[in-house]
């Protein structure tokens, strides 16, 4: 068991939140991450036995890397602050306005798209008994980082993003209007 998992982040307040998503979320991914990237960086061009989609593999996670790496140093930076000085000088104001959640949203859509796609080129992470041991470990690390992001992002979304913005504030994602049928 992860040892954020008795952690009820429902009890928490934004700004211990806050606090909270950057050291049980924010360094692990960050640290899974680099590890998965020196495979790829020191031991993929020296591993025979790793499959042919591993380029794209790297390719595809260099992606997602990139996305989450932008948007943590965001929130790090920019919205946790925010979110922090709102907590003490508004005294529980929302503190967040809907046009920073949308581009937060957009950039969670696309880390979730990558790591569907990763999952696709791993075959699901499935282990293959021919691979090298550091292969098998970089496999099993990725997928540990696909639940580390799982778990920051449902976090994000369902208790920390919805306690911060204005009451009555609708939210509609792009697919939403798409997929809208007219009354018509």
């Amino acid at each position: 068991m992860h040892p954020y998992a008795i952690i009820n982040f429902h009890e928490l307040t934004p700004a211990a939140l806050c606090d909270v998503i950057t050291s049980k979320f924010h360094q692990p991914i960050e640290h899974t991450a680099e590890e998965i990237m020196a495979w790829f960086n020191l031991e993929r061009q020296d591993d025979p036995s790793a499959p042919a989609t591993a380029d794209l593999q790297q390719l595809l996670f260099t992606k997602m890397q990139t996305e989450f790496t932008q948007l943590m140093r965001k929130e790090t930076s920019i919205i946790f602050p925010v979110i922090r000085n709102a907590a003490i000088h508004n005294k529980g104001q929302k503190s967040l306005q809907p046009a920073v959640y949308d581009s937060i949203q957009q950039s969670f859509q696309k880390i979730i798209l990558l790591l569907q796609k990763l999952r696709q080129v791993t075959g699901n992470y499935l282990l293959q008994g021919h691979w090298s041991a550091a292969y098998k470990i970089c496999i099993s690390d990725m997928y540990s980082l696909e639940q580390l992001l799982q778990q920051w992002i449902y976090v994000e979304q369902n208790i920390l993003y919805p306690a911060v913005l204005p009451a009555n504030t609708i939210v509609i994602r792009q697919e939403e209007i798409i997929n809208t049928v007219s009354i018509d």
